[in-house]
């Protein structure tokens, strides 16, 4: 049978929303194979990169140290693929791939290309639609993105799978609960926010909501975890310093499973997302969550979480004052939030990874 490759990029690269995808879809994969003993399914990475512990899935590095990763995965990555199906799961592929598959995590470069830089758009646009072009078999992460590539690149909902992202991640993470003595947040009510640096996140409105309730209450504070990509996001999306918070930059998953658990809630105002995962890592970790009632979150969270107008500060606002306040609200949310998370699993989802690449190989 052809043999599938998937792209190790990811490997190689720090763990945001995209990374995390494809090694959990991975690692998830790599339980499933004991049923499909006649494919043989490798792992292509960058020299040097920190791959997954595999059982069935073999592991083999291509190309030289030092290439940018860029570079690897546009010259090196579709030759030593060039014999069979290559996967990407994380949002990037090759110009040059002979066949592949890719998940496509949204259509944020169409819908909003104001929040990337000029170059990032550039490429991803037009990488997006030679892929749709090409019938290369392409996944993403929810309905709400399937209609909203569906009609950016023009091709039919039927012509994408949903692959949902899984909420089971952090079970097996012990949390460092030494993370709130590192940065004083030991007995202090806070309000955490989880995501990179993106204009639409929606941060600049979550401060200034929070500054108004600080006013009354100094000593509760808020948490911005998450990383900033300059070459990737446009400028001006990260606050500005303010009396109670606290920007913390890229956490581990021990130091993040903590703040979840600590938290008073998790607050996710994000005005465009493909799929939201913080919501659901938050509610698999008991904490409450406050979420924007925009693009994919209804969706992923369903009612298991308090909403309101991300275009609204008053209601955000007014939201956080509620959640804060409101015992028995964070008691019921705690509970739904546990309900919801249950629903997702790697597993299911890379079940369905597994099926279309079966069946689209079977048709091919």
């Amino acid at each position: 049978m052809t043999p599938i490759y998937v792209n190790g990029k990811f490997a190689a690269q720090r763990t945001t929303g995209v990374q995390r995808v494809a090694s959990q879809l991975l690692q998830a994969l790599d339980a499933l194979l004991s049923d499909d003993p006649g494919v043989r399914w490798t792992l292509l990475c960058p020299p040097g990169a920190k791959t997954p512990a595999l059982r069935r899935i073999e592991c083999r590095e291509v190309g030289w140290p030092g290439l940018p990763l860029h570079a690897w995965e546009q010259l090196i990555l579709p030759t030593a693929a060039r014999d069979g199906l290559l996967v990407n799961l994380a949002g990037s592929a090759p110009w040059l791939a002979r066949r592949q598959a890719a998940v496509l995590h949204d259509a944020a470069v169409f819908d909003c290309p104001h929040a990337y830089t000029a170059p990032f758009v550039w490429w991803y646009q037009r990488l997006f639609r030679r892929l749709a072009a090409r019938d290369d078999t392409l996944f993403t992460v929810s309905a709400f993105s399937r209609l909203r590539l569906s009609e950016r690149l023009r091709v039919p909902p039927s012509r994408i799978a949903v692959l949902p992202n899984g909420a089971e991640h952090l079970d097996t993470v012990v949390a460092d609960e030494a993370v709130l003595d590192r940065h004083g947040l030991r007995g202090h009510r806070y309000l955490l926010a989880v995501g990179s640096a993106n204009p639409t996140k929606n941060l600049q409105a979550l401060a200034t909501a929070f500054a108004r309730l600080s006013r009354h209450d100094p000593q509760l504070r808020l948490v911005l975890v998450g990383g900033r990509h300059a070459k990737v996001f446009a400028p001006g999306a990260a606050p500005a310093p303010q009396p109670g918070l606290l920007q913390l930059g890229h956490q581990d998953d021990a130091s993040l499973k903590a703040l979840y658990q600590h938290a008073a809630a998790l607050v996710f105002p994000s005005t465009y997302e493909g799929f939201g995962l913080p919501p659901l890592e938050a509610m698999a970790c008991r904490c409450p969550v406050a979420a924007a009632h925009a693009a994919a979150l209804p969706e992923t969270c369903g009612d298991a979480v308090l909403y309101f107008d991300p275009a609204s500060v008053d209601e955000l606002e007014a939201a956080l004052a509620r959640m804060l306040g409101d015992t028995t609200l964070q008691a019921s949310l705690r509970r739904a939030g546990t309900t919801q998370a249950a629903r997702f699993r790697w597993s299911r989802s890379a079940r369905i990874l597994r099926d279309t690449l079966s069946s689209a190989e079977a048709t091919a």
